[in-house]
């Protein structure tokens, strides 16, 4: 806020979470939501040139993103009301007030403002008492129709009380339970929400939430509490060698059951990720106790990098080892030595190689002089 105040022009105010959390003692984030009472495509262009950030505009809805260096967020909108012509339709925005823009908000702890520039600079701007409501740990709807209006309000709400440490007040509580039977994940709002849910820290408390409020498509993980599988995914995917995965579709993988992660609107990739980690729970079973390396090996060749990562994070030590010490091992022996050795290039090379490296891992040849007789033993037995 320091950097950015020197550069407002008219009626800016900071609104939403960047209050609440500041009101909380909270620490702040790399976000700043601004309301302006005017023309925000212009702000935004302002504090761009001023700030060496990258803007982003969208004419069409009078707002614009500003991508400040070090990773530093600004998303300055024109101050608007909102009208719902369906349930879970998009909103119908025209221009407003500030006082328009904070009553179209979901809960009363982000319906605060502080005015930055304009009359009222420094003014905190409470209509609809959430600062009470932060002081008392309440997430409170704004209206009794909210969850209605947009059904994934419903996720948000469970994200914030997880999120916050707060409880649900009495009447947004009922009014999510109404709710909770109908909610599809397969809308794309409600799709946004739970990957943003999934990839909080405190994502188990926000869906246990959402369970007890009689969300009817969350799954019931095996062998641990959802908390449990979450903290075994982060485990598996620090192990050094692990693959680069985002871990918030794995955790969808274990949190939504599956007929319900396959129809649900996130990205088809992500969609893709949380049934391969959820898939680790049949290979963990198959790489137990007992199983030779190249059994390991060829298993884990075959897999997709997230089921693999599934399988460690249901205690397959395996993957790890083979993460470790296995993966890149590779033969002395190549298929140009087969050729000169007079194997002629086909088939029966491959597969001889493929033993070569299969005795290897399980320790039944040595130096190279070994691992070529076991080739060419091979390939001239299969030509």
């Amino acid at each position: 806020m320091r950097r950015v105040a020197p550069h407002l022009e008219g009626e800016v105010s900071v609104v939403g979470g960047a209050v609440r959390d500041a009101l909380l003692g909270r620490p702040a984030g790399p976000e700043l939501d601004l309301v302006v009472e005017g023309d925000a495509l212009a702000l935004a262009r302002r504090l761009g040139r001023e700030l060496g950030g990258r803007v982003i505009a969208h004419p069409r809805f009078g707002t614009a993103a500003v991508e400040l260096p070090h990773g530093d967020h600004l998303d300055v909108v024109t101050a608007r009301r909102e009208r719902y012509s369906r349930p879970g339709a998009l909103p119908e925005v025209a221009p407003g007030s500030l006082a328009d823009d904070l009553a179209r908000r979901d809960f009363t702890i982000n319906a605060v403002a502080q005015r930055l520039s304009g009359p009222g600079a420094g003014e905190l701007v409470d209509p609809h008492g959430g600062v009470a409501d932060a002081e008392a740990g309440i997430v409170r709807a704004l209206r009794p129709d909210a969850f209605e209006e947009d059904p994934s309000r419903l996720v948000r709400a469970a994200r914030y009380a997880a999120r916050l440490g707060f409880l649900l007040d009495g009447e947004t509580a009922a009014g999510a339970r109404e709710a909770a039977p109908s909610l599809d994940p397969g809308g794309a709002r409600v799709a946004d929400e739970l990957a943003r849910l999934a990839e909080e820290p405190t994502a188990p408390s926000a869906l246990a939430l959402l369970g007890s409020l009689g969300v009817p498509w969350l799954s019931r993980p095996g062998g641990g509490s959802l908390r449990e599988r979450f903290t075994a995914l982060d485990e598996a995917l620090a192990r050094p060698g692990a693959p680069d995965l985002p871990a918030w579709p794995l955790r969808l993988g274990e949190a939504l059951d599956p007929e319900t992660l396959a129809r649900t609107a996130i990205p088809g990739w992500a969609r893709a990720l949380g049934a391969e980690g959820r898939a680790g729970a049949e290979l963990a079973e198959r790489l137990g106790p007992g199983v030779a390396p190249s059994e390991v090996d060829r298993l884990l060749r075959a897999a997709p990098p997230a089921t693999a990562v599934g399988a460690l994070s249901r205690g397959a030590e395996a993957v790890a080892g083979w993460w470790d010490h296995r993966r890149d091992r590779e033969p002395a022996v190549r298929g140009a030595d087969l050729v000169r050795a007079g194997v002629p290039p086909g088939p029966a090379i491959g597969r001889a190689l493929a033993e070569v490296r299969a005795a290897l891992l399980d320790g039944l040849v040595g130096g190279p002089d070994e691992q070529l007789d076991l080739a060419l033993r091979v390939a001239r037995e299969r030509r």
